[in-house]
């Protein structure tokens, strides 16, 4: 096939063959006059990589694994500051340098493992290299590249996204672990009753206070009945019938039940909770955490519907029933007991609370049995804010005799015993505790008006101002069922225990070693616990893993910083890896002057920096084309020629 130029193109390729032979030579005669002194001293220049490019490249080289050595001391200086506050120097600049690793650590990885492939390739050129292995060092410079290449080094490039996220997550901000042993004291709930009745005097006393402690805890607002603590912050003791009784929440393997505070379905043992104290009080800047061993009453009932009643049939029963051992306060509600207990009795106690209803003219009994539980409490604080965290039920303890507290409770090795007759002081003045002083002046029944102990079975947010108090309405306590009357009588009677025992403890005036009680009046007995205290602080935490990597991947990019320096130290030749440079070196289609064979790409560069270059047709008259590579002017442009000519 022939070849067929169209007049204007090749006019228009003679004119710039023309202009640009001008220019070429033209810059040719320049740069040879120029260098001829450069000639000389290039071709008497050593082989090796001694010139001055050399020596600049080698210090680029070294400046280049400075910030793999940057990394390296990062990782040491977060080692060196683990578990510091987050506002302590130098804290807040490690963290500053965390936010931009995952940005500069690829870049700098990129550097420095390119450069080392190049060095490396420069250096295999020099002793003998497939085209292969050459191509596939070249070309292994890139994370993408390196991913579309042999398998070999994907995971030298997998090294610099990893190395960024691990500077990135060495550093975690967590609550303080800093904890140290501290002591805390709590009430003990087996304590001894303190008084012998309202005639006694002990119990002229001390009854003001308990009856202040328990009005104030019966009539606190729903929000605090319903919290971990009480309005004088006493932690509150979870009832663990509860989760007996709710299937969503199982044990632990130790036993333990998970409290939480925030739930409002909990079921607390009392209304107020167990004063603890620690040495020095409880500070804002600390965090707290013990475990305490208690104890509280559960009353398991089972409620009936009772006969029809009338006002007249309930006032006689009263009176009838009123000669044995029952108490009432001559309302609507009365408690019987089984029978005597005592500290030797086995068996459990059991009362029989009746309520009259005069809406309906009837009653209802409800039938308990009174047992004590015993638990271990995981209690935490935030500050003076204490709650119980978990529980679990634990064994009676050996040396307890007792059924409950109410048989009679003495303690070891204490000189005050409890009265006789505890049962009948404690029942007595529970029944009249919350009579208003009108109601007291008489002792003889005149209205039915339920008292706030009952309306706490059936409204217990705000008993004092419940629905059919102080009216001839009454509460009708049958309708809440046998679960709900068993928690709330259990809650009254561990509320007026605690009270009882520790009134003046209850109410705010319990403090570390230091009670200002009289022994003589209040028999209260105190429990010592080792618990920790741990400052209230964030703190930086080095993650190890992630650290480990960190140090791994900073070291392969200070190896391959070294390794590169080391062979372009060995290198002998010339630095013409990628350098377009290296296409014009002995180039007969190239026209330019020659220099040293040792001229580095970067010098050569410099030199011929405004020349011409494009790919040509060096054949173009021929019938068949050859592409090379070329300057400007000694051959015919590529683009010149037409898209159907066939080439060699």
């Amino acid at each position: 096939m022939g070849i067929t130029f169209p007049l204007n193109e090749l006019t228009q390729y003679s004119n710039i063959m023309e202009d640009s032979a001008s220019v070429n030579c033209g810059e040719t005669n320049v740069s040879s006059s120029a260098s001829e002194a450069q000639q000389n001293d290039t071709a008497d220049s050593l082989i090796g990589d001694y010139s001055a490019n050399g020596i600049q490249q080698f210090l680029l080289d070294i400046i280049i694994i400075i910030p793999s050595i940057c990394f390296i001391i990062y990782g040491l200086i977060a080692l060196r500051h683990n578990d510091q506050p987050i506002d302590k120097d130098p804290v807040p600049a490690l963290r500053v340098t965390a936010t931009y690793s995952p940005t500069v650590f690829p870049i700098v990885y990129a550097a420095i493992t390119a450069n080392l492939l190049k060095a490396a390739a420069g250096w295999k050129m020099e002793r003998g290299v497939t085209v292969l292995s050459l191509e596939y060092l070249l070309s292994c410079r890139t994370v993408f590249s390196a991913v579309t290449t042999p398998l070999s080094l994907r995971s030298l490039w997998f090294m610099s996204p990893l190395g960024g996220q691990a500077a990135l997550r060495i550093i975690d901000v967590v609550s303080s672990q800093a904890s140290e042993s501290y002591p805390f004291e709590c009430l003990e709930f087996m304590s001894i009753f303190p008084h012998s009745g309202p005639q006694s005097s002990a119990g002229n006393s001390i009854l003001p206070s308990i009856q202040g402690a328990f009005i104030s805890a019966l009539s606190s607002p729903k929000d605090i009945k319903a919290g971990p603590r009480d309005a004088f912050g006493n932690v509150k003791i979870p009832m663990l019938e509860y989760y007996r009784q709710t299937s969503t929440t199982k044990p632990d393997a130790g036993g333990w039940y998970n409290v939480n505070s925030n739930d409002e379905d909990n079921v607390w043992s009392a209304i107020i909770g167990i004063p603890i104290a620690t040495q020095g009080g409880f500070s804002q800047g600390q965090n707290y955490s013990f475990t305490m061993t208690t104890a509280y009453m559960s009353a398991d009932c089972s409620v009936q519907r009772g006969e029809l009643m009338t006002y007249g049939m309930w006032y006689e029963y009263q009176s009838q029933i009123l000669k044995s051992q029952v108490y009432g306060a001559g309302g609507t509600l009365i408690i019987k007991s089984d029978g005597l207990h005592n500290q030797l009795s086995k068996d459990p106690r059991h009362l029989i609370l009746t309520a009259y209803y005069p809406t309906n003219e009837t009653n209802t009994n409800a039938t308990c049995t009174l047992v004590t539980t015993h638990a271990e409490v995981d209690v935490a604080c935030h500050g003076p804010l204490c709650g119980a965290r978990r529980i679990r039920r634990i064994e009676k303890p050996a040396n307890m005799t007792v059924t409950t507290v109410l048989d009679g409770v003495t303690a070891e090795g204490y000189h005050k015993i409890a009265p006789v007759g505890v049962f009948d002081f404690f029942m007595k003045t529970l029944m009249r505790v919350t009579l208003t002083i009108w109601q007291g002046e008489r002792d003889t029944l005149y209205k039915p008006f339920p008292s706030p102990l009952e309306t706490y079975f059936t409204y217990p947010d705000a008993p004092f101002s419940a629905p059919g108090i102080g009216s001839w309405n009454g509460t009708d306590i049958y309708q809440v069922g046998d679960e709900v009357v068993s928690q709330r009588f259990s809650q009254l009677l561990n509320t007026f225990w605690l009270a009882s025992v520790a009134s003046r403890n209850i109410t705010g005036n319990f403090n570390f070693r230091a009670q200002t009680l009289n022994p003589g009046i209040e028999s209260t007995l105190i429990q010592n616990i080792t618990g920790t205290r741990t400052p209230d602080e964030l703190v930086m935490r080095v993650n190890e893993i992630w650290i480990s990597i960190l140090f791994i991947t900073s070291a392969i990019m200070l190896a391959s910083g070294i390794a590169a320096s080391i062979f372009s130290c060995l290198r002998r030749g010339p630095d013409v890896l990628d350098r377009a440079t290296f296409f014009l070196r002995d180039n007969p289609h190239v026209k330019v002057a020659q220099q040293s064979s040792l001229e580095d790409g970067t010098s050569q560069v410099k030199r011929v920096k405004g020349v011409r270059v494009c790919i040509v047709d060096v054949t173009p008259l021929e019938e068949t084309g050859h592409v090379a590579f070329g300057t400007v002017g000694e051959a015919m442009p590529l683009r010149w020629q037409e898209k159907e000519r066939r080439y060699s």
